[in-house]
């Protein structure tokens, strides 16, 4: 009888599929996860969903989730009278553990590069809209998402009044906030909150319910001190305008030429300074967020932008002044500088806004200029700086990019800037007066080295009125963002 009972056991052990309703490893959105085992395993948790008025198994299975380590598999889901039930491999513990444990600031970048890995998995396909700790866990030696899909089963299983109970307060965007529809960057947002949540050892915004609400609204909290690429990529995740946040392949990229930075005095004053930049901006970035016409949504991302620009600004001034300490500097009512030494004069211009253009297959929201004059041997150079989308609709950063005259092109004052009015005319198709002269280039104003050092270049072979003439145009390969309609 023994033997038989022993034998039954392994047999289902290693055939079947079940849970311990005795044994919870944690609670999550809309459901217990329990202790669980399967064909060949005893390690895998089983999250009880009970059934809800109005939501459907459809909504709870994301079904076109992509296989991927950084994302938690379904191995198998039983719908029972009451409840659904969800397998999957049992993690090694989740983030919030490890926040609780504590995290290096090391381990803060791997945990947000894996993460980062995952948002850019899922965003061609589904949009998570519940991503916190909690749905963060340590599965074969990598972070993976979990709970795809619980957010949209919550949506359809609350009613209208208390709609607000169907996302996670602390980590919800300014959009779900307003019941918007949600895209891959309401998830980036997510991830700024753990972002600042494991490197500062606190969420960016507590309180209650209201209060949460009011914050993601209206608050910009202050630049991490420390490594200037990532506090500025925290920022920039945070942005209240969804289309300012970057795209999670942006993320991966500058995390990791983050992880080998170290912090300096200059990019501590910096980040100081744009904090301060920032926050007497919120409001007027909580206001335009709270409309919904295409001229208030023009405003909220150029609110957006205006930090990064006034950064690229004073990299520049810092750096050159540094390096060359006789250098005069002033500043013009617009928030541009001025800097001249010897024969050479840099002018990096205030930001100004665009309104758009109807015929133009991309769009700009701000511009600016930057321009070098070299008065020993007449010369110039300038770049028109776009905050614009050229590398996905609706999705806003900066580029660096100058213009040239199709038939006649003067080797010594050009490439040059143009306003986007005119710029945006090389990228409607046929043979027009301008067409590049370099670029387009991203610009990440978290990590400005390249740019700033081929401005402070140019900078010093004109402050000894060496300047060369440009021997072709267009200067280096130009790079022609796909267009779009």
């Amino acid at each position: 009888m023994n033997c038989r009972d022993i034998k039954f056991r392994y047999v289902r052990l290693v055939t079947k599929w079940g849970w311990d309703s005795g044994k919870s490893i944690g609670s999550g959105g809309f459901g217990e996860v329990y202790a669980a085992y399967g064909p060949g395993t005893d390690q895998l948790a089983a999250k009880v969903v009970p059934k809800a008025e109005g939501a459907t198994r459809e909504q709870l299975i994301a079904q076109d989730a992509p296989s991927s380590p950084h994302v938690v598999p379904i191995l198998r889901v039983e719908e029972t009278p009451d409840s659904f039930v969800l397998y999957m491999p049992r993690a090694d513990y989740s983030l919030r553990q490890k926040i609780n444990a504590g995290v290096s600031a090391g381990e803060a970048i791997a945990i947000l590069t894996d993460l980062a890995e995952a948002l850019n998995v899922i965003a061609p396909v589904v949009v998570h809209r519940d991503i916190k700790p909690e749905n963060v866990l340590f599965l074969n030696g990598t972070w993976a998402l979990c709970d795809f899909g619980i957010a949209r089963y919550a949506d359809a299983a609350t009613a209208g009044d208390t709609r607000k109970f169907s996302f996670t307060a602390a980590y919800a965007a300014p959009e779900q906030w307003r019941y918007e529809r949600a895209t891959a960057a309401t998830d980036v947002y997510a991830f700024g909150v753990i972002a600042y949540e494991l490197l500062a050892g606190q969420r960016p915004f507590t309180g209650s319910h209201d209060v949460l609400r009011d914050q993601h609204l209206s608050t910009v909290p202050d630049l991490l001190p420390g490594s200037r690429k990532l506090s500025w990529i925290v920022s920039e995740s945070l942005s209240k305008a969804p289309g300012a946040r970057p795209a999670a392949g942006n993320l991966i990229d500058r995390l990791r030429r983050a992880g080998a930075e170290a912090a300096t005095r200059g990019g501590s004053a910096l980040a100081a300074a744009q904090s301060a930049v920032l926050q007497s901006r919120a409001a007027e970035q909580a206001a335009a967020e709270t409309v919904r016409t295409e001229r208030e949504r023009r405003e909220a991302l150029a609110d957006s932008c205006r930090g990064g620009y006034a950064a690229l600004i004073e990299e520049v001034v810092e750096f050159i002044s540094d390096s060359a300490p006789a250098t005069e500097v002033s500043r013009s009512r617009d928030g541009g500088a001025t800097l001249a030494l010897g024969h050479a004069r840099l002018i990096i211009s205030g930001l100004s806004d665009f309104s758009g253009s109807e015929s133009s297959p991309f769009d700009v929201i701000a511009y600016g200029h930057i321009r070098l004059e070299d008065s020993g041997r007449t010369r110039s150079r300038s770049h028109s700086l776009y905050f614009a989308d050229f590398e996905a609709e609706h999705s806003y950063s900066w580029f660096e990019l100058g213009f040239m005259q199709t038939m006649g092109a003067d080797f010594n004052n050009q490439p040059r800037a143009v306003q986007p009015s005119e710029g945006l005319g090389v990228f409607q198709g046929g043979l027009g007066r301008l067409q590049l002269g370099y670029g387009v280039v991203p610009l990440d104003v978290g990590d400005l080295d390249l740019f700033v050092d081929s401005w402070a270049e140019r900078f010093g072979q004109a402050a000894s009125g060496r300047f060369p003439r440009l021997s072709q145009l267009p200067d280096g390969n130009t790079n022609r963002p796909l267009r779009r309609r």
